[in-house]
């Protein structure tokens, strides 16, 4: 059966919290490792896959996910490294309306990529460069429902363009670079994955993240990925409680 929803995580802890609020009436794991859970949130159908973390697991768990089932939206989500400099605190959520692969394309001089001479989708040009721009009208319903939710709006939720990368940044004047480049809100390590395939299978897919350390911040005992999986919980909740309005 196919559920309203599929949500994406790459490890377990990043939902956690939102498995408590909706546990789940089936598990199983699969032969390469990932777990998908199955259940309903409010009224919403959810399959729930833990892909593993990075851009291949999320692209191998994704893919084979969907030669079996057709969700009628993806939710890419879990814990983000925010930018301080685009305005963001430990534990806002971030909603993205692109992502950009900044590995993608042909080296220059600068850490922002020329375009590959070919589309890494098909007819959409702009992934020559590893960009994946999200639908706008989807985005902006779930602006409207996540800024007027009890819970999602008492917290600053950023919108803006997310990077995705193969190494997490490590140290602030690398973040002042990738931000110069592209001005992103957040950083994560799966979204162009996500959006990548999604656009393959023609599914509608979203990302939405919360912060839980600061972009280029290494020191452990300053992130909080608690919070930052609380307010993933809080803003997948929201999203199922509206589920009617976007699908």
């Amino acid at each position: 059966m196919n559920p309203d929803f599929l949500i994406l995580s790459a490890t377990l802890p990043e939902v956690s919290y939102f498995l408590d609020m909706y546990p789940p009436e089936r598990k199983q794991v699969t032969r390469t490792g990932c777990t998908l859970f199955s259940g309903t949130a409010e009224t919403t159908g959810f399959d729930l896959l833990v892909t593993g973390p990075g851009v291949f697991n999320t692209a191998h768990a994704l893919s084979a996910y969907l030669e079996h089932y057709e969700p009628r939206l993806i939710i890419d989500t879990g814990v983000a490294g925010v930018f301080v400099q685009a305005g963001g605190s430990i534990g806002d959520i971030g909603f993205a309306v692109q992502d950009r692969y900044i590995h993608a394309g042909v080296r220059t001089e600068r850490i922002c990529n020329g375009p590959l001479p070919f589309d890494l989708v098909a007819g959409n040009f702009v992934t020559r460069q590893g960009l994946y721009e999200f639908d706008g009208v989807m985005v902006e319903k779930c602006r409207k429902i996540l800024c007027s939710d009890p819970e999602t709006g008492k917290n600053s939720v950023l919108f803006g363009g997310f990077v995705t990368v193969c190494a997490i940044t490590s140290s602030c004047e690398q973040a002042q670079e990738i931000y110069n480049a592209f001005s992103p809100v957040m950083e994560a390590m799966e979204g162009a994955a996500a959006a990548h395939v999604a656009m393959l299978y023609n599914i509608p897919v979203i990302e939405v993240r919360a912060g839980s350390n600061f972009t280029g911040e290494r020191a452990g005992e300053k992130w909080d990925i608690r919070l930052a999986a609380e307010r993933v919980a809080r803003a997948c909740a929201a999203l199922c409680r509206e589920s009617a309005g976007l699908i």
